[in-house]
């Protein structure tokens, strides 16, 4: 009996007539439904900008605040149950649980329209002490470049652990590769993140990708 990967309980699959009447080897389920029920998926209305769930399909107080028209997109909301996901899976490096979202993922990149995926990158000294970059890992069969690179080969402080206000002042922490040019230029670029938190992380990467000549820049972030 398999075991979920983010509680390490047993999951009991219902296997189906069709599956065992198939002869194939049917997909063994990784995530048990109480956990796969601790990430809210966001519906209904949101902002058109930033992808924030809300009452209202209207433009949020923060994206007013920006004025450029750039667009994002998120599958989850911030909440308690990402937060704890983020907090196993990213900081505390347990790459088991990149599949608890790579479903919902791999619909959502196949219901965008795009011609090139983007990951945000992660700087050196993250990157070899996690031993991953969390974004990519969460991307199975599905292509993509990585154009941009981190300046500074360390940050002084992880986004994580600044304030609102830290964060919008934040430098251009990304540079384009040498060639970002070639893969982007008149293309449909789509960057791909963890935590839309204020938008600043996301609009240095559309800044610099813009540079490359693409012809259109959107964002998918995990969450809002």
């Amino acid at each position: 009996m398999p075991l979920c990967v983010w509680c390490n309980r047993a999951i009991s699959q219902t296997v189906t007539l069709t599956q065992l009447l198939s002869w194939g080897q049917f997909p063994v389920q990784e995530v048990c439904e109480a956990c796969q029920e601790r990430l809210t998926r966001i519906t209904g209305s949101c902002c058109p900008q930033c992808g924030r769930q809300q009452r209202a399909a209207t433009i949020c107080h923060d994206c007013e605040r920006w004025h450029d028209g750039v667009v994002n997109r998120a599958l989850f909301q911030y909440d308690a149950g990402f937060k704890a996901y983020m907090q196993q899976y990213k900081f505390q490096g347990d790459y088991a649980l990149r599949v608890v979202v790579q479903a919902a993922l791999a619909q959502a990149l196949q219901r965008t329209t795009y011609d090139v995926l983007v990951p945000v990158p992660v700087d050196a000294a993250t990157r070899q002490d996690r031993g991953f970059n969390q974004v990519t890992g969460w991307l199975t069969g599905q292509p993509f470049f990585q154009v941009l690179e981190v300046v500074a080969d360390h940050k002084e402080r992880p986004q994580s652990a600044k304030t609102r206000a830290e964060r919008l002042v934040t430098p251009q922490p990304f540079s384009l590769a040498p060639n970002a040019c070639k893969l982007l230029h008149q293309r449909r670029v789509l960057l791909l993140d963890d935590v839309y938190t204020t938008g600043r992380t996301i609009r240095h990467a559309i800044d610099q990708i813009n540079l490359s000549g693409a012809k259109a820049v959107t964002s998918l972030t995990l969450a809002r």
